[in-house]
């Protein structure tokens, strides 16, 4: 394992997408600053010096059937250091962790894929840590962890203990993947709730039944039940 500091860069993801063939596999890089941060679906995060911005490179194990499974193994992670701080973080399948329905943070999982084979995976986790407030795009569905508990936090040891937990989660995801599915499903912001979803040019909705042990999301609707794999999904307040 080794880690990277710099000040202000681009994207960490960005950063090791491009130097991957350099570095070693369990390599983490963080950063003060994002000029272009990244979310999921080409969306911007935004984050700053009050943000943990952090990506690790995966360049060993990996293959298809795993790599879709990553940000569930990500949000395990991250939800068992962040709930030391606060007891009700659950986890929006597949890649975010709310509070009160607020986004806590979000993990954008890219890979490197080569001649059919999984060269490299990079995750990128972007935690709101001591954020006072937000700007106008997101203010009304954003929080971080020091408005809800009220107390400002020393990102430092939040981030070394993610690095030791997601190793140490790792290690077992290779050759057990249950687990992974049955924490999923225990701390879920979606049990049981109403969600839309785009299907085919329309937007569908649908009772959320679980989480499958492939690491889809198995969904009920009106005349059928579907398995969503990497939806963008919405709750239904």
């Amino acid at each position: 394992m080794k880690t990277i500091y710099l000040k202000s860069i681009d994207s960490t993801n960005t950063y090791l997408k491009s130097n991957y063939l350099s570095l070693d596999h369990m390599t983490w890089l963080s950063a003060d600053h994002q000029t272009k941060g990244k979310g999921r679906s080409n969306k911007h995060w935004f984050g700053d010096s009050d943000s943990l911005m952090c990506s690790v490179l995966l360049k060993t194990n990996l293959d298809y059937e795993k790599i879709q499974m990553l940000p569930l193994l990500a949000a395990k992670s991250l939800h068992q250091v962040l709930s030391k701080y606060h007891s009700n973080i659950k986890i929006k399948w597949p890649n975010d962790l709310l509070i009160d329905d607020l986004k806590l943070s979000g993990i954008l999982v890219e890979s490197i894929i080569e001649e059919n084979q999984v060269r490299a995976v990079i995750i990128g986790f972007g935690v709101n840590i001591n954020n006072p407030s937000f700007n106008e795009e997101i203010k009304d569905i954003a929080t971080s962890l020091s408005l809800a508990t009220k107390s400002n936090y020393d990102k430092e040891p939040i981030y070394q203990h993610l690095i030791n937990q997601f190793e140490s989660d790792y290690d077992i995801f290779l050759s057990n993947t249950k687990s992974i599915i049955e924490y999923s499903n225990q701390h879920s912001a979606l049990n049981d709730k109403q969600i839309t979803f785009s299907h085919q040019g329309e937007i569908v909705h649908a009772k959320v039944v679980h989480v499958k042990d492939d690491g889809h999301l198995l969904v009920e609707t009106k005349t059928q039940q579907m398995s969503l794999y990497s939806s963008e999904i919405s709750l239904i307040k």
